[in-house]
């Protein structure tokens, strides 16, 4: 009797045994297991996010660079635009301003370096009344030192716009030879005059000069 009692003993002890190591199993160690791995997919994605935060600043800081370079891009575009004491371009503005001239955009582009001389297009966008537009590129033909330029290409058309007669897209060019200004004003002139007249004839709604 002494004997059952004893393995009793035994198998009661091994019985609480096993049950403890199933409570700490499920109570302490897998709770730990899956906190564990808990942490290592959050430190995962923070090493994620970290990577995609660096190529961003990267990024950034290629854009920054970028900006910068055209930001002195157009400071040396600006300089090479100005004649002496007047900025073409401002003139351009003030004196749209006397005409009722309305621009909507007034763009230089890139210098282009010819053989004797730098040219400079100017792409431009405006509302006006055509007699005003022509006075004003007319004037701005006669403006000396500012700098030579030519009209290449026009295209006015008729607007119901308020206050405004046509609608006109054109690009100029500003001359400069390397240390010397060239072209007359009345090449420009010359130049513009026979723009328009061809525009007159124009199967595209270009604007008829009014009597």
């Amino acid at each position: 009797m002494s004997i059952f009692d004893m393995k009793g003993r035994v198998m009661v002890g091994v019985a609480i045994f096993l049950g403890l190591l199933l409570v700490f199993y499920v109570m302490v160690y897998k709770p730990q297991i899956i906190h564990k791995n808990n942490l290592e997919i959050k430190i995962s994605q923070q090493n994620r996010r970290l990577l995609q935060l660096k190529e961003k600043y990267r990024e950034l800081e290629q854009l920054k660079e970028e900006n910068k370079k055209i930001k002195n891009n157009l400071a040396a575009l600006e300089s090479k635009l100005k004649e002496g004491r007047v900025s073409f371009l401002y003139e351009l503005g003030f004196r749209g301003k006397i005409y009722g001239v309305e621009y909507l955009e007034i763009t230089p582009l890139s210098t282009i370096e010819e053989k004797y001389y730098l040219r400079t297009p100017v792409k431009m966008h405006l509302f006006s009344k055509y007699h005003n537009f022509g006075m004003l590129i007319s004037d701005m033909a006669k403006k000396g030192g500012l700098g030579a330029f030519t009209v290449d290409n026009v295209l006015l058309k008729s607007t119901s716009r308020e206050g405004y007669t046509i609608e006109a897209s054109l690009i100029l060019s500003l001359y400069r030879y390397k240390g010397l200004t060239f072209y007359s004003s009345e090449t420009v002139a010359t130049s513009l005059s026979n723009k328009i007249s061809g525009l007159k004839s124009s199967k595209t709604g270009v604007l008829r000069r009014k009597r």
